[in-house]
């Protein structure tokens, strides 16, 4: 019994860890909408890993693996459509 309320416990701080870096990363994606075109919760995580604890990539290298990344899913999302009006079409 104390070991499942114990389980309970750290699964609950773990929710709610969780939880909040969910809002952070829809707040941040919301903030950046404007002026980053489809950005996504992996630029997010790319940004803060060259920033915080380490910088063994140059910011322009950064830039550059993001907008590899929004090609691949503009790419992604345009074949979408087209599928999508192929099919409507016959």
């Amino acid at each position: 019994m104390i070991i499942e309320v114990l389980h309970q416990r750290v699964w609950h701080h773990h929710m709610a860890l969780v939880m909040m870096a969910m809002l952070f990363m829809l707040e941040e994606r919301v903030a950046a909408a404007d002026t980053v075109p489809l950005p996504s919760c992996a630029d997010l995580e790319t940004l803060l890993a060259h920033f915080l604890p380490r910088r063994d990539v140059s910011i322009d290298e950064v830039i550059r693996q993001m907008q590899v990344r929004h090609a691949k899913r503009q790419a992604a999302i345009d074949y979408a459509f087209e599928k999508q009006r192929r099919e409507q079409r016959g």
